[in-house]
């Protein structure tokens, strides 16, 4: 079923379609989940870095919240004892790519910048590094969270279903430092996440953040998680984890 819709989606220009209570993108990627209960999806990517996840840990099993992480081989490869840590807890984890390259353009998003067989290797060097730890993923978050219909096509091949963050607030802003022209600072990621949720509300959300980013940026976004999760949970909403 998944499947046809994708291929339908591919054949419909270029906006988001609801399916159900559920939200897709032009591209065939899952970016909003049920939208009839009051669930909020917390996404964590992890690549280069890896400072803040003990303190997300801590906080998620202080609120008895299960999150989805999404991982690179790279990363899963160099902090294995993480990456069975946080399966041993629970939490989703998912694939992101092995070696975090840009497959699309960014100016050209129809354009690849990699081979399609280099894209599928990558996924599935990715899922080879995870099933090493006995993980066995059937969700992916593409790197940079930028992709194509090719690149979901591909991962579809793979049994992967594409997911991406919900539009509509800044969280996927929370890697940028203070030397970029594109910085946000998280009083502002905050900011944006409480506005969003006063006009559209936040059902089957899914909110992403980084649990690690460059030492440039001393504004770490998931220090506020703790914040976040309370003042949500004070407006009735729930978190849980992806799962098909």
């Amino acid at each position: 079923m998944i499947k046809v819709w994708v291929l339908l989606l591919c054949l419909m220009g270029s906006v988001s379609f609801v399916q159900g209570q559920v939200t897709y993108d032009a591209y065939g990627a899952l970016t909003r989940s049920d939208q009839k209960e009051e669930n909020i999806f917390l996404i964590f990517s992890g690549h280069d870095y890896q400072e803040g996840f003990e303190h997300i840990l801590s906080v998620l099993a202080k609120h008895e919240i299960k999150g989805s992480f999404f991982f690179t081989g790279e990363f899963v490869r160099s902090n294995q004892e993480l990456v069975k840590k946080i399966a041993n807890e629970d939490h989703y984890i998912g694939a992101h790519s092995d070696q975090h390259l840009l497959y699309c353009d960014w100016g050209n998003r129809d354009s690849l910048l990699v081979d399609e067989q280099v894209i599928r290797q990558d996924i599935m060097d990715n899922l080879r590094a995870l099933g090493n730890l006995g993980v066995h993923p059937d969700i992916f978050l593409p790197p940079y969270e930028w992709y194509n219909k090719k690149v979901v096509e591909i991962a579809g091949g793979l049994g992967q279903l594409t997911i991406n963050f919900s539009s509509g607030t800044r969280s996927n802003a929370d890697y940028t430092s203070p030397d970029m022209d594109n910085y946000v600072d998280s009083s502002t990621i905050l900011e944006s996440i409480f506005d969003y949720e006063s006009k559209a509300g936040l059902n089957g959300f899914h909110l992403l953040i980084h649990p690690g980013t460059t030492p440039k940026r001393e504004d770490k976004f998931y220090l506020q998680l703790e914040g976040l999760i309370t003042r949500l949970e004070g407006k009735g909403y729930r978190f849980a984890k992806l799962s098909r």
